[in-house]
Parts: C-alpha cells; sequence; structure tokens
C-alpha cells in the first residue's frame, strides 16, 4: 500500500468544545476501511450535511460512542466495534461535556485537509465550506456518549 493510499483508508478523529456543545470531528478517506466506514455510518443513519453553521444535525442515528478507561469506541446498534481511539487523544473538555450532556455531535468530512493545530473556528468554517462545496461530502448525527466505568466483583 503507498503513501497515498493510506491516507485514503485512515480516519483521523477531533475532538472539541464548540459553543456549549461537544463535537467530534472524522476526517476519513474514500476507499478501504474508511470508505467502509463512511458507508456504515451513512446506513445507521449519518445524514449528508448541506453545511454546517445553522445546520440542525439529526437525532437518532444507530451508533453512539462507548468510553472506557483505555478507548473511544464507536459501536453500531449490535455493539459491533465501527472505530476505535485512544483516550487519551481526546480533549478533556470534550470528554466531560459529552459525558454531561450523554451526547455529542458527529461529524465525517471526506478529505477533508485539517489536523490537530487547526483552530475551532477555522475548523468549524472548513466543515462548513466543505459540505456546501461537495454535496454528501460531510455526514452527521447526534449521536450518544456513554461511560464504562469499572466495578468491583461481588464479594459474598
Amino acid at each position: 500500500m503507498t503513501e497515498a493510499e493510506a491516507a485514503a483508508d485512515g480516519v483521523a478523529l477531533r475532538s472539541l468544545v464548540v459553543g456549549s456543545m461537544p463535537l467530534l470531528v472524522a476526517a476519513a478517506g474514500e476507499t478501504g476501511r474508511a470508505g467502509e466506514l463512511r458507508d456504515a455510518l451513512t446506513t445507521a443513519g449519518l445524514a449528508p450535511l448541506p453545511g454546517f453553521l445553522g445546520t440542525e444535525l439529526p437525532k437518532g442515528a444507530k451508533v453512539g460512542f462507548v468510553v472506557d478507561a483505555e478507548e473511544l469506541r464507536l459501536v453500531d446498534e449490535r455493539e459491533d466495534v465501527l472505530l476505535r481511539a485512544p483516550r487519551g487523544g481526546l480533549a478533556r473538555d470534550w470528554l466531560e461535556t459529552a459525558r454531561r450532556m450523554r451526547g455529542t455531535m458527529f461529524v465525517v468530512a471526506r478529505n477533508l485537509d485539517v489536523g490537530p493545530e487547526t483552530a475551532p473556528g477555522d475548523l468549524v468554517a472548513a466543515l462548513h465550506g466543505h459540505a456546501e462545496r461537495e454535496r454528501g461530502a460531510v455526514i452527521g448525527a447526534i449521536v450518544g456518549v456513554v461511560e464504562e466505568r469499572p466495578t468491583l466483583p461481588l464479594l459474598l
């Protein structure tokens, strides 16, 4: 696999709080596992967005995030894991806000070129412009977030 093919197959995540709302952005390639993820998310209810600013994201997608001590998992209604990311890479304010609200805005953008250094305002503007320019390039929904907490074994 060439470097370009690997980039097209990958998914990069960015977690942040915009205003008072948690936002998780996935920049996904078009092919391989990234393309399969986009297809699965579309089937699960993430809808094409005509823009981002001023756009109400749909609710009721059949996916959600589970956070445990080690990782963030995106799971479907059958509890199949669609995506994994280390918990340490999540922004602390995103995690606190998503946990408190029990949900997050989740947006997946095809071939969006932004990195961790991109300012939140610039990221939002890039999402909006990308969605306006290319129909279907940005999909999204409001999805649930739950945190699994370790439990102690019962001693009898």
